[in-house]
């Protein structure tokens, strides 16, 4: 999606890896869908230079995730450097993704620790999360998150996909668009 999107907009790798300061290698990786877990900032980036929803972008990384045990299959997020922990008023994103984290999981009537345990995660980190201390969560982030909101059992790809794309653009500050259900 990436690439095509790219491509349309006749936009070289080079071109776009140098005006979103990415490096062309990973921009590539991106293109060739082997980097699994992007960061919300950096789709945001590239959605924005190619004039698209940052939901288009979200929405084409999202991979159905393993069956079983939660956290037994997916990878664990990496522990949080000193740069990722920034104060919630430092990244516009952040907070308001905190925010519907927080209410999608009230409305759930999940604690912390429940979907934690729907996760695979920390409770801790889903705090953080929470608290808009993370500044770029990556899409496997969100994309298990929304699994574990969704509760136990198989999803649709096209509706996790879907509401990757919404927190994906609540992050981004750009309009949620619903799509109403056929």
């Amino acid at each position: 999606m990436l690439r095509n999107l790219r491509s349309r907009a006749g936009i070289t790798q080079r071109d776009l890896a140098a005006r979103e300061g990415l490096h062309r290698n990973y921009l590539g990786a991106l293109e060739r869908g082997t980097v699994a877990n992007p960061g919300l900032a950096t789709v945001s980036r590239l959605a924005r230079a190619l004039d698209v929803s940052v939901a288009v972008l979200a929405e084409s990384f999202v991979r159905p995730l393993p069956q079983g045990r939660p956290g037994s299959m997916l990878p664990r997020p990496l522990p949080l450097t000193l740069a990722e922990r920034t104060p919630a008023d430092a990244i516009p994103g952040a907070p308001a993704l905190g925010r519907a984290l927080r209410l999608l999981r009230r409305r759930r009537e999940l604690t912390r620790a429940a979907l934690a345990d729907a996760t695979g995660m920390h409770k801790n980190y889903i705090g953080s999360l929470e608290d808009g201390q993370i500044a770029s969560p990556g899409l496997l982030t969100i994309t298990r998150l929304v699994h574990g909101l969704q509760g136990p059992g198989p999803h649709e790809l096209g509706s996790l996909a879907a509401s990757v794309g919404v927190l994906a653009c609540v992050f981004a500050g750009e309009p949620v668009q619903v799509r109403a259900a056929a």
